[in-house]
């Protein structure tokens, strides 16, 4: 019996599951096993708990991308203008007079806006009389533009510019041209209209005087040579 006794003290003792661990399976797992386990599984647990970015979302899209453009440009304060009409341009000097009636114009603008109620601009502008009577009058000009708003619903605006600006006639045989400095003055309206903004105005531009000279030999004919111009057009502006 002593020995037996003896026998049963060498081997091990098998304990009882206890009631925590009843029914639970355990898997044994080395320490850097489970070391890189854990390593992968943490990663994969942050990416699933983060939503996709929204900037990630909006490049999937052509709308969000045009409109974070749009969003970009009303950041930026940009703003463009393009439109026509009618107009009527006359050159006066000492010995020299050449009016003509309304002929067809076009002008381009383009600038930002450092504040809400007032833009500013870089405009180009083309007045053509060409066509039917055997003449070619021409009147061109740029200049810096400033637009201002009075009211902060941004309806009614009143608009300045100087610049430069050139008159060209051409009869076939003789060409004449005169260049000098400018200003101008006007005033129009913006008027909302499926998801642009059409803008009426009406704008008087005069040159301060310049030499008109030939073309063909570059000699001064007339001296304060002035040119004004009043024109009435419709543009189409984007904010």
């Amino acid at each position: 019996m002593s020995r037996l006794l003896s026998h049963s003290k060498a081997l091990p003792r098998v304990s009882r599951p206890s009631r925590r661990t009843r029914g639970r399976v355990h898997v044994l797992l080395p320490r850097p096993a489970l070391l890189a386990l854990s390593l992968l599984l943490v990663p994969m647990a942050r990416g699933a708990a983060q939503p996709p970015s929204d900037s990630s979302a909006r490049l999937a899209t052509p709308n969000a991308v045009r409109r974070d453009v749009a969003l970009l440009a009303q950041r930026m304060g940009l703003w463009a203008s393009v439109g026509g009409g009618r107009g009527t341009a006359g050159l006066q000097c000492d010995a020299c007079r050449s009016d003509a009636g309304p002929a067809f114009m076009v002008h381009a603008a383009v600038g930002a806006r450092p504040y809400a109620r007032f833009h500013v601009g870089i405009e180009t502008w083309a007045w053509l009389d060409v066509i039917g009577n055997g003449v070619d009058r021409t009147a061109r000009g740029t200049q810096l533009i400033g637009r201002f708003y009075p009211s902060v619903r941004r309806a009614a605006f009143v608009t300045g510019g100087v610049g430069t600006s050139r008159f060209g006639v051409d009869d076939g045989e003789a060409r004449f041209s005169a260049s000098s400095p400018a200003v101008s003055l006007g005033a129009g309206w913006d008027l909302p209209f499926r998801g642009v903004v059409l803008s009426p105005a009406i704008t008087l531009m005069a040159s301060s005087g310049g030499a008109l000279r030939s073309a063909r030999t570059g000699n001064a004919v007339a001296d304060a040579a002035r040119l004004g111009v009043w024109r009435g057009t419709v543009g189409i502006t984007w904010f």
